[in-house]
């Protein structure tokens, strides 16, 4: 695990200072995954006991509708925690998979004991709410908002603007379906970027 212990100082202190104890104390109840693409890191209909910090590797999120059409939340690359928050506090069968699409390694640990680490280590709170403002309530909002505001082509080039040379990792109908647009949609609007 130590060989990890500066990647996860790094990735919570991107968020809040988190002291070496609180690091420590984290990397006490955690354990290291090493997964293969086609892995299914969490199935819907399972409770999600655990969080996971991305090392390497790439993981999306999908739901299935009662038509059986396929949605992809979200997709997680290095740096970003996994999992459903939802499901872990509420205790209930999560509503979405997290499937594998790179082989990738995790650093897990047990959400409910995480969070008897935050009542003793007040950093480690300070650190959870600034995660939650930034990706439930920051980046949400904005997600939303661009939904509504901003064309499917500019929201691609927000995405791409944002994550350099994820289409040479990321499979296209993942990316389209993650903004919310048809793969023929996704082919129209690279073809005009191209042209241009």
């Amino acid at each position: 695990m130590a060989t990890y212990e500066a990647f996860v100082k790094r990735v919570f202190n991107s968020y809040c200072t988190v002291s070496e104890v609180s690091v420590a104390s984290v990397l006490s109840i955690s354990r290291v995954q090493h997964l293969k693409k086609g892995d299914l890191l969490l199935d819907i209909g399972k409770v999600s006991r655990e969080k996971h910090m991305l090392y390497k590797g790439a993981i999306v999120s999908y739901f299935i509708n009662s038509r059986g059409d396929l949605y992809h939340k979200n997709i997680f690359l290095e740096d970003d925690f996994v999992g459903s928050t939802v499901s872990a506090l509420k205790e209930q069968a999560s509503e979405f998979a997290l499937e594998v699409i790179e082989d990738s390694t995790l650093i897990s640990f047990n959400y409910n004991m995480y969070r008897k680490l935050m009542a003793k280590h007040l950093d480690l709170n300070d650190f959870y709410i600034a995660y939650l403002e930034k990706n439930w309530v920051i980046d949400k909002e904005r997600r939303e908002i661009d939904i509504v505001l901003k064309t499917a082509y500019e929201r691609y080039l927000d995405f791409i603007s944002a994550h350099p040379n994820i289409e040479t990792r990321i499979p296209l109908h993942y990316i389209a379906s993650h903004l919310g647009i048809t793969p023929t949609q996704l082919s129209r609007i690279r073809k005009k970027i191209k042209k241009r």
